[in-house]
């Protein structure tokens, strides 16, 4: 496994960084044969999505606004991991996505050419709400909640909510739309 990862990363020499946006592309490789059911977790990634930015408001999610991104995810190292590359602006970047079936947990190391560090960074499914929850392990940041939702039409959206410091509860914040792009191809 850590071998995997560190080819991973290496690998992250031949992402393009600069463009603005990457090309659609219908390659988008084959799940292993032999990977669990659980690999499907990450299936909605699969593809090319142009990406907009919404903020919760009093009303509800606002219109798109802050810009826009594209988000590209294929299957890669034979089908054994998953790799997406983020363009947006101020930074381009790569996850490399392994399913460790010993703890039911995604390992992901993030590269992002606007810091210029590896982040790692696990997802599970959580049993209380069944939805895909994203936390950072290193380096140490504050806590966060960072789910993924999948919709109709191969959307799905990645969520982060905020923290209110009086009651405790967590409300959501920022939803990154991911929305396919022409040549994207559902799973």
């Amino acid at each position: 496994m850590k071998f995997r990862m560190i080819a991973a990363v290496a690998a992250l020499a031949l992402v393009p960084v600069g463009q603005a946006f990457a090309q659609a592309s219908c390659e988008l490789g084959e799940p292993a044969a032999d990977m669990p059911e659980e690999f499907s977790q990450f299936a909605f990634i699969i593809g090319d999505f142009e990406v907009q930015f919404r903020k919760m408001t009093e009303n509800g999610w606002s219109e798109p606004g802050g810009g826009s991104a594209r988000w590209n995810g294929r299957y890669s190292m034979d089908g054994k991991s998953i790799m997406d590359w983020w363009y947006g602006p101020g930074s381009n970047g790569v996850n490399v996505r392994l399913f460790d079936p010993s703890d039911s947990t995604w390992k992901t190391a993030w590269h992002s050419s606007g810091n210029y560090e590896v982040r790692e960074l696990h997802q599970r499914i959580w049993k209380e709400d069944g939805k895909l929850h994203l936390w950072q392990v290193y380096p140490a940041t504050e806590e966060r909640n960072v789910y993924f939702e999948s919709y109709e039409n191969g959307r799905w959206a990645r969520i982060t909510q905020k923290k209110n410091d009086e009651t405790g509860e967590w409300t959501p914040d920022l939803m990154i739309e991911a929305i396919p792009a022409e040549c994207a191809t559902r799973h």
